[in-house]
């Protein structure tokens, strides 16, 4: 639930009933310049922490490459402190001298990025609505996966559709995923009722994910309940999550006694608040962030909290310098 002073006037409400093609307030739509600019900002962000171990057997921070494999390279000449292990038995046997076989890291790691483009997300009082702040923070996390040389894919979910994307490394899958969240965001206001929840979303990125992704999760999570904990938790057991959690600063205040506003993202009234409400609503925003932070936990995952105030830019370079 978000609430809505009557005291002010939020981009929410002057965008009512008008689409990106008619006279948008700034901030409420996305621009396709400034999804194709993040590609010079990303060049700020380094995702994975790419700093050798102090020692062989431990290290100091979290392995970039959790979960991936090694794969052959080649057959060479068999030379002493080779590993007995590693000897190819059939070049051996085909050439009569003793060869071993090479291997290589697999070094590319890809990148799943679940962007939330629902109508919970057309909201914003200050700056940008949720929705933009959403569409630059995935288009610049993109472009950064693609600068670090690791394959992006990733999910975008609208309220009665959704679409996905294989991990590639390429410069066209990142521009086919910038024009969906595009298509996407100027699709908002739904006019149908949201179909789709967080739990199904977090369900589809169980799926679509290999062990071993980068899975970053932007939302609201405004219907984060006991399903999309559970599957958060699963996606945890193989892969590294980071939620960034997307709030405007109306819907972290306490409302007052007396008359506001409240909306769902689709319907809006007028109420008038008592004390005991008020106590209720305190009550039910502390439980939604406490559950949050205790999934975060269980899942072994990473949470960024950011306001539309904020910069999508910035947040990112806080937690990802170069």
């Amino acid at each position: 639930m978000s609430l809505v002073s009557t005291s002010k006037k939020t981009r929410s409400e002057q965008s009512q009933n008008s689409g990106p093609g008619s006279k948008s307030p700034p901030g409420s739509y996305t621009e396709m310049s400034r999804l194709l600019g993040a590609r010079q900002l990303a060049k700020d962000i380094n995702l994975f922490a790419r700093a050798p171990a102090r020692a062989q057997m431990q290290g100091e921070s979290r392995s970039r490459f959790r979960g991936r494999g090694m794969e052959f390279e080649e057959a060479r000449l068999y030379a002493p402190g080779d590993d007995v292990r590693t000897i190819d038995w059939r070049v051996t046997a085909r050439t009569g001298k003793a060869h071993t076989k090479v291997f290589h890291e697999e070094r590319e790691r890809p990148v799943h990025i679940l962007v939330d483009q629902r109508s919970n997300m057309f909201f914003g009082s200050q700056n940008l609505f949720k929705s933009v702040f959403a569409a630059e923070t995935a288009a610049i996390l993109a472009w950064a996966a693609l600068e670090g040389s690791d394959r992006i894919g990733g999910q975008i979910v609208g309220d009665i559709r959704e679409t996905d994307f294989r991990a590639k490394r390429s410069h066209h899958s990142v521009l086919r995923f910038i024009r969906e969240l595009q298509t996407f965001n100027h699709e908002l206001p739904g006019e149908t009722a949201p179909q789709l929840n967080l739990a199904g979303m977090l369900t589809e990125c169980e799926r679509l994910v290999r062990p071993g992704t980068a899975v970053f999760v932007i939302s609201d999570f405004i219907d984060f309940d006991e399903a999309a904990q559970r599957s958060l938790a699963m996606i945890g057991r193989h892969a590294d999550i980071t939620l960034i959690r997307i709030q405007d600063p109306l819907e972290t205040q306490i409302p007052r006694v007396g008359r506001t506003r409240i909306t769902d993202g689709q319907q809006e009234a007028d109420v008038v608040l008592d004390a005991t409400s008020v106590k209720r609503i305190q009550a039910h925003l502390k439980r939604q962030n406490e559950q949050i932070v205790s999934a975060v936990t269980l899942a072994k995952a990473g949470l960024i909290s950011a306001t539309t105030t904020d910069n999508p830019l910035a947040i990112l370079r806080k937690h990802y310098p170069r």
